[in-house]
């Protein structure tokens, strides 16, 4: 493979790891055309590259303190963690996970080349490394799945405004790193002055709370991938890369063949084998097994294998639904769903109708356990509102053992099908900022109905049955929901106090509920795979619309037009939905807009303005808002979008140039 980009790729080691990987590094020699492989350590790193007579001539080696002293490193964590260690001495391993991440950035001031590749120690190629895109000359930055919270709290201290940005991680095992580039990063890093320390190191070290430090707290894949995506967002491509990360539990460095390489480089693109893992010895003579390679790919046996892992890692393909929505995220609710309760207090509302409260009821019992719920009815009652009558209900129920539960709100009308809960929780913990889900149905408001036709309830069911599956993205973010099927986490209810009481409209109060949750920073889904039938449409009140007007008063802007997504300028845009583009909404509201092209441009970095105080109070409590239009420019640059969506014209043509200033040279201004 012949290719006119030069570069080497960095690898640092400690010795150990590097003798125990030695035999390896041939591989990597054999599959990597860019440059020299070169080793960052100390000089038992040296002696130990050196000694692997296959590999000498295609080697270099990079004394690791005169990149970065290590002891310089020691001494400021050391001091980062006083009131922790109380006198211990701080291991030198917990410095050597920082350590090693410092190294590969500081590396850009020596490397003489545009570019360097960063590569994992453990980590060995099963087919040859290409980094740039033959269509696009573009390079790599190369995605996968998982998500630590930690690595991005350090990253908004570190970088002020700076957040995830895409739904993959840029954790990959490697990474090429363009020198210009880090070395920006760096220098935003070492401009923060609200941080102690002068090199970005001493920053990033003092950014981590001491007791998280412990907890391996920053990722220098992330950073540098965030950075990439918000400042240079067109240099480099987007790639989907599959690494068999756990490969030590089922392969064994001293015989893993050529035969079994040819074999897993038909799925993944290389295989790790980390410290400490071992063969199984039910996992021995599965994986390396010549009958089991003609019949199964090396991905199939791994999702087969995947299946009996109740935690750790688990590799992850666009095409493998479910586990794509609970995939190795780390910490935070998801993570430690198996500690909450996972009971659900079902509250039907009763509006006198025995018939649709027993089926109602029925359709619960037919499909969940009966130690999985408990089911309470909020009867009706002319002298309470039916926020007050949902809230009385939850409120009696205090102190009989399910003060912890979540809350789903049915309707009397609705009737639960096969996994239609099961959706809906899944949905509620794939993140910790999701406060509510809600169910589609034949029949319902705020725009939650598909279009589907049955003539028989069992037609209904059965339909649900087959569309409550795992679905690639099921879930729409909805600026609110409605409460005729809705689950919330209770923490998120008893951190809003429920519903509001105050009005008698239904829809204003869903509506109010849904602003209570965005003033609180939490989302609200629309889950797609989640289905749940429903025999009728509840009575609109007579007095909806003064209650609306209520509402928006009280609030100050106009809450009916707020929810609607502007369909008619979205589908102007003529884009590629799988492509990466950076998105303007100027006028955005509370968000509408924005959510709904965060789901349709799914790669996309979406930013908003929106003029009216109130709304973008709101707004910037879920979304990417900046206060106005010199706001964007400081920190974007001039010609950095593809698409500005006017949404409140402006006869001001100053702020009309300004905008216009934003857009690239291919860029379009719609509105």
């Amino acid at each position: 493979m012949q290719n006119d980009n030069h570069f080497d790729v960095l690898i640092v080691v400690t010795a150990q790891d590097c003798q125990r990987l030695l035999g390896m590094y041939e591989r990597l020699v054999n599959n990597f055309s860019y440059g020299k492989i070169c080793f960052i350590g100390n000089e038992a790193v040296r002696d130990v590259a050196f000694s692997n007579e296959k590999i000498r001539d295609h080697i270099t080696w990079v004394n690791e303190n005169d990149v970065i002293a290590f002891n310089d490193v020691h001494q400021v964590i050391s001091k980062r963690l006083e009131s922790v260690l109380g006198g211990k001495e701080l291991p030198r391993g917990i410095t050597g996970w920082y350590y090693q991440q410092f190294l590969k950035m500081q590396y850009a001031f020596m490397c003489k080349d545009e570019y360097y590749m960063v590569w994992d120690g453990d980590t060995v190629p099963c087919r040859p490394i290409n980094m740039f895109s033959n269509e696009t000359g573009q390079p790599y930055i190369d995605l996968k799945h998982e998500f630590h919270p930690e690595y991005f709290e350090t990253l908004g201290k570190i970088l002020p405004g700076f957040k995830k940005v895409i739904e993959r991680s840029f954790i990959s095992e490697h990474m090429l790193m363009k020198c210009d580039i880090m070395k920006s990063l760096i220098a935003d890093i070492e401009k923060n002055e609200g941080l102690e320390g002068e090199k970005f190191w001493e920053k990033i070290i003092n950014a981590i709370e001491p007791d998280k430090i412990f907890d391996s707290s920053f990722s220098e894949f992330e950073t540098y991938g965030t950075y990439v995506a918000l400042r240079y967002p067109s240099v480099y491509k987007l790639r989907d890369w599959h690494s068999f990360r756990m490969g030590a539990m089922f392969f064994d460095l001293n015989t893993i063949c050529d035969r079994d390489f040819e074999w897993l480089s038909k799925d993944f693109d290389a295989i790790s084998f980390e410290k400490g893992q071992e063969v199984r010895e039910d996992h021995k003579n599965f994986f390396d097994n010549p009958e089991y390679q003609e019949k199964l790919s090396a991905k199939k046996m791994l999702q087969l294998a995947q299946m009996e892992f109740n935690d750790g890692y688990k590799e992850i393909w666009q095409d493998d639904i479910l586990a794509m929505q609970s995939g190795n995220v780390n910490t935070g609710d998801f993570a430690q769903t198996n500690d909450r309760d996972k009971r659900v207090v079902i509250v039907i509302s009763d509006d006198f109708d025995k018939k649709d409260l027993d089926e109602c009821r029925g359709s619960v019992e037919s499909v969940l356990n009966a130690d999985s719920y408990t089911i309470i009815y909020a009867a009706k009652d002319d002298s309470l509102t039916y926020g007050a009558r949902i809230n009385k209900a939850i409120k009696e129920l205090a102190g009989q053992g399910y003060d912890s539960c979540d809350i789903l709100l049915l309707d009397s009308s609705t009737r639960l099908a096969f996994d239609t809960l099961y959706f809906l929780r899944s949905a509620l913990y794939s993140e910790n900022n999701i406060g509510a889900v809600g169910c589609v149905s034949n029949i319902a408001g705020n725009k939650q109905a598909i279009d589907v036709h049955y003539d028989t309830e069992k037609e209904y069911m059965d339909f649900g049955m087959r569309n409550n599956i795992p679905m690639e993205r099921p879930c729409i973010e909805r600026v609110s929901l409605s409460s005729y099927a809705m689950l919330v986490k209770r923490s998120v209810w008893n951190e809003v106090n429920g519903l509001d009481e105050k009005y008698s409209s239904r829809e204003a109060i869903d509506e109010a509920f849904a602003l209570k949750l965005l003033e609180k920073g939490y989302r609200s889904m629309l889950v797609r795979n989640s289905f749940i039938y429903n025999t009728r449409l509840q009575a609109e009140d007579s007095d909806t619309k003064a209650q609306i007007e209520k509402l928006s008063e009280e609030k100050g802007f106009d809450v009916e037009a707020a929810k609607h997504v502007n369909l008619s300028f979205i589908q102007e845009i003529d884009k590629d939905t799988d492509g990466r583009l950076m998105i303007l909404c100027y006028g955005c509201g509370i968000g509408a807009d924005i959510k709904a092209l965060k789901y349709l441009y799914f790669q996309s970095e979406i930013v908003g303005i929106e003029p009216d105080s109130k709304m973008a109070d709101i707004a910037k409590k879920t979304e990417n808002i900046l206060p106005g239009i010199e706001e964007v420019i400081d920190f974007y640059g001039e010609g950095s979008f593809d698409v500005v969506l006017v949404e409140k014209k402006t006869e001001d043509e100053a702020v009309m140039a300004m905008l216009a200033s934003l857009l690239n040279e291919n860029g379009v201004m719609i509105g």
